[in-house]
């Protein structure tokens, strides 16, 4: 049965599975094309990386665990002895739930003129992420 999405696999694009088999391609395409570029240039795999979240900003939530007073002075003369009868009480906490960044790296590769290593081309090959508004999509 032919694929229902021309053009795309679902199953590799699975985050799961992507990720892997985006590395290997990359690797793949770099051995590939080497043979053909050489003596005059050569291939490099580089790695982009950036923080990725699921809305694609950043949220800092702070809570402090505990407060610490400082007691007034006693008055001169006045015995500072403990009085007792006070009971620290401590409020339930509450629950939050925080957002968890992930850290993405992509591959792609640079084709490179021997001698200068000027950058003669960059490939990329398209990912799950560079279709997604934000970060990955504005630095594909």
């Amino acid at each position: 049965m032919p694929s229902p999405f021309p053009g795309m696999d679902p199953y590799l694009e699975q985050p799961t599975f992507w990720s892997s088999f985006h590395s290997r391609l990359i690797v793949a395409l770099a051995d590939a094309i080497a043979p053909q570029l050489r003596p005059r240039y050569y291939v490099e795999v580089e790695t982009r990386t950036y923080p990725d979240t699921p809305d694609g900003g950043e949220l800092l939530v702070g809570i402090p665990d505990a407060l610490v007073l400082a007691a007034k002075p006693a008055a001169p003369g006045v015995d500072a002895q403990p009085t007792g009868g006070g009971v620290a009480v401590q409020a339930a906490p509450q629950q939050v739930t925080l957002p968890m960044p992930t850290e993405i790296k992509e591959r792609y590769l640079e084709v490179r003129e021997v001698g200068t290593d000027a950058v003669i081309t960059v490939v990329e090959v398209l990912s799950p992420k560079n279709k997604r508004q934000g970060k990955g999509r504005t630095l594909y």
